[in-house]
């Protein structure tokens, strides 16, 4: 037994020789791999505290006037701004998302500049603008896809209004927009005389929906569905 102890102390010592000669062998290779790594977190806290941080605080200021434009729904001096001043950051949506277009304040702006063009009727700006956004929170990426049902049905796509009002009520089964993006799609299918379609989203938004603002209403368009049901 003593045998075997010995034979892995020993065992032991010419591993950990072997490794001190690796490490005295490439010393230099390892610690040029060791400053690259602190290089690299260096410039990667140095890009988000004197870069990304200060481009996102300008950004922030930059919207603030174009998003009280928003707010107050004056939806084209939103979009380009208040000639009338000389203020720096009295710019529209479209300046910020030009200059700032990959910061928060910039994908925010994306948004409401499709909003905006939908609100002014113009329908495929407000599918660019739409098709650009890609929010991470529950809410805002649901309404910006209503929104493109909305644009498109404005256009004469109905079929087109369906994918997204359909995709919509799939996205986050919510009782807030589940509800009304069912019932878009169900409206769209009577305008288009797919009247089971429209009786399979309105008795949805009934049975499943109950705490919904348009849960009263269902009955009456199921039964105007069914009526003109082949």
């Amino acid at each position: 037994m003593e045998n075997n102890q010995e034979q892995k102390n020993a065992e032991h010592i010419s591993f950990v020789s072997k490794s001190e000669q690796f490490i005295e062998k490439n010393q230099k290779a390892i610690i040029a791999v060791v400053i690259a790594i602190v290089v690299i977190v260096l410039a990667i806290f140095g890009i988000k505290k004197f870069v990304s941080e200060p481009r996102q605080q300008k950004a922030n200021e930059a919207i603030f006037a174009a998003e009280q434009f928003f707010a107050n729904g004056d939806f084209n001096s939103a979009l380009y701004g208040d000639s009338t001043t000389n203020d720096q950051y009295s710019i529209g949506l479209l300046r910020v998302i030009d200059k700032y277009g990959s910061t928060k304040a910039g994908k925010r702006a994306k948004y409401e500049a499709g909003i905006c063009y939908l609100r002014l009727g113009q329908y495929q700006e407000a599918l660019k603008y739409l098709d650009k956004y890609n929010g991470k929170d529950q809410l805002t990426p649901v309404i910006n896809e209503m929104m493109k049902g909305d644009a498109e049905i404005e256009q004469g796509n109905n079929d087109a209004a369906i994918k997204h009002y359909n995709k919509a009520a799939q996205m986050d089964d919510n009782p807030i927009t589940a509800p009304f993006a069912l019932f878009k799609a169900g409206v769209v299918y009577l305008m288009n005389n797919n009247n089971d379609k429209a009786v399979e989203c309105f008795q949805k938004v009934k049975d499943s929906y109950p705490e919904s603002t348009l849960f009263s209403e269902m009955d009456g368009f199921i039964a105007y569905a069914q009526a003109n049901q082949n």
